[in-house]
């Protein structure tokens, strides 16, 4: 399946959102939403750089007990962990077939 990179999430979906087990696609990155407390302007610049490219494959690998952080994501071959903040940065164009 290819995806466009310039086609934003149709349902809305950030990374935060998504269950575990399920994938999908990166859609953008945004730089700031209502449930950011701890804005770090360079924030997106670094998700990108470790790979949440818009167009990349993604899947939830594991949420942390309390509270569901850190949340574990595969991206590529590399897997992440991620706060719920960060994770919240980054919108997902679900995979129908998960």
């Amino acid at each position: 399946m290819t995806v466009n990179k310039e086609t934003p999430p149709a349902s809305g979906l950030s990374l935060d959102q998504l269950n575990v087990g399920e994938s999908g696609f990166v859609g953008k990155i945004n730089q700031i939403t209502s449930a950011i407390t701890h804005f770090d302007p360079q924030l997106a610049r670094r998700l990108m750089e470790i790979g949440f490219i818009p167009g990349e494959p993604l899947q939830v690998l594991h949420k942390g007990f309390f509270g569901g952080e850190p949340i574990a994501v595969r991206i590529g071959h590399s897997t992440f962990a991620l706060r719920r903040f960060e994770a919240a940065l980054i919108s997902v164009i679900p995979n129908p077939t998960t």
